[in-house]
């Protein structure tokens, strides 16, 4: 049989159309981040922005298999993945969806290294620990290492060292497979670095300048910065530095080589989005960076990470790991280049990957130390979302920067069902939206 010309042609122009149909990518969504508000599952925001929904709103999750299924009754909660589609109204930091995705989180490996902060439960042949900022079990199950003194579970306690891999789970508790508990002793070369960073940064000059040349080859001198004189928010960052240092490391003897005295000191020093800590405990926090940050809970975020950088010994451990990985990265000739340059540009890349790393963790850790001192963990990803925003900006002109979402995420799945979540529970008027930066 043969078909009309015309009717060939409509024939066709039907199956193109089918056909690009099926092949029209997914529309990207108006926003993929966080819940920064939460109220109800029709009252919240995503990265700052509020989401407006109606009737005709599709809300989906990905909780009960591969595909996202129909998502019905509950309530949106802080920190929760979600990606929101619809219309995004920037000017006024709004979005009308028609579509939201509720990422939840799926079981995974994991495995760290890092000091035990807490101790949240004990029982017989089981323990749960809170360490690299998550809430890890140790069972039966476990394959458990013990390097003198401690020899058993019942005798381990804070400040110990616990190596762990195994698997963290949707309710946010990471079940191990296998541990080991290491004492918290200080080695020469460690002795030898607290020795070189030990100082009194008041007494610096205050006409103290970097050597340049030093500067550009080792890094900044601490020991050349000045501090700023400003007694009323001096002794407000004391307080506040005080307040966060954690019991364990309180109530250790002093003569105990493990102990941390920590000494906070203002300078000045516009180019800093941090404090900078040194191994011995002492943490130097811009000026600046205080007069940014909108209340306590906030400021108490920025110091908070700095001291879980001492406690964790961010600094010293990074050193040799830095130098293999730069060393295998040479031999490997990853990088197919020859000449001069090829040091500096490894040098690069290894230490993002170990910054980011360690920001990770000090992030994380840093909520337990927020937590226990009563401070709001709300407000911890907000201050560095306004350390990374431009002044007197709306936050949500600024993408949401890694320490932000880190902290979004980990509160969304690890404090989500903490133990004792009461006093991080804020009303929904108490945990405003950071939908714009503080004017100065």
């Amino acid at each position: 049989m043969v078909r009309p010309p015309a009717l060939l042609a409509v024939f066709s122009a039907l199956i193109s159309i089918s056909s690009a149909t099926a092949q029209m990518p997914e529309p990207d969504p108006a926003v993929d981040g966080y819940v920064t508000r939460a109220s109800s599952l029709t009252d919240f925001d995503v990265n700052g922005y509020r989401i407006f929904t109606n009737a005709k709103t599709v809300f989906k999750t990905t909780l009960n298999g591969p595909e996202p299924a129909t998502r019905s009754g509950g309530n949106a909660f802080f920190g929760e993945a979600v990606a929101v589609f619809g219309k995004i109204d920037d000017r006024h930091h709004t979005i009308t969806a028609t579509e939201v995705l509720f990422r939840q989180p799926r079981d995974h490996r994991l495995s760290g290294f890092a000091v035990i902060d807490r101790i949240l439960a004990t029982k017989q042949g089981e323990l749960l620990v809170r360490a690299d900022g998550y809430l890890i079990r140790i069972n039966a199950s476990t394959q458990t290492t013990f390097q003198a003194p401690c020899t058993s579970l019942a005798e381990v306690k804070p400040n110990v060292w616990l190596k762990y891999h195994g698997t963290l789970h949707s309710d946010g508790v990471l079940v191990a497979d296998a541990v080991t508990f290491q004492p918290n002793v200080i080695s020469d070369s460690e002795d030898k670095l607290l020795a070189k960073n030990d100082y009194d940064p008041s007494t610096v000059p205050a006409d103290s300048k970097q050597n340049v040349v030093k500067k550009y080859f080792l890094g900044i001198d601490p020991k050349k910065i000045p501090p700023y004189k400003d007694p009323v928010m001096q002794a407000r960052i004391n307080h506040i530095g005080a307040s966060l240092i954690p019991s364990f490391q309180r109530t250790l003897a002093k003569d105990d080589e493990s102990r941390i005295f920590f000494q906070f000191q203002l300078i000045d020093d516009q180019k800093f989005h941090d404090a900078l800590t040194l191994p011995n405990g002492i943490i130097l926090v811009p000026y600046q960076i205080i007069s940014r940050l909108q209340n306590d809970s906030q400021v108490a975020a920025v110091l908070a990470d700095n001291i879980v950088q001492a406690i964790e010994k961010q600094n010293y451990r990074a050193a040799p790991e830095r130098k293999k990985l730069i060393a295998a990265e040479i031999a490997s000739g990853a990088f197919g280049l020859s000449g001069l340059g090829i040091g500096a540009l490894v040098k690069d890349r290894v230490t993002a990957s170990m910054q980011r790393d360690a920001e990770d963790q000090s992030g994380r850790v840093s909520l337990g130390l927020l937590h226990d001192a009563g401070y709001d963990i709300q407000q911890a990803p907000v201050a560095w979302w306004l350390l990374a925003a431009k002044p007197k900006k709306a936050l949500t002109s600024t993408p949401l920067p890694p320490r932000a979402s880190n902290l979004y995420r980990t509160i969304g799945l690890v404090w989500q069902n903490y133990p004792d979540t009461t006093q991080t529970q804020s009303s929904p008027s108490a945990t405003a939206s950071p939908a714009t930066a503080p004017t100065s």
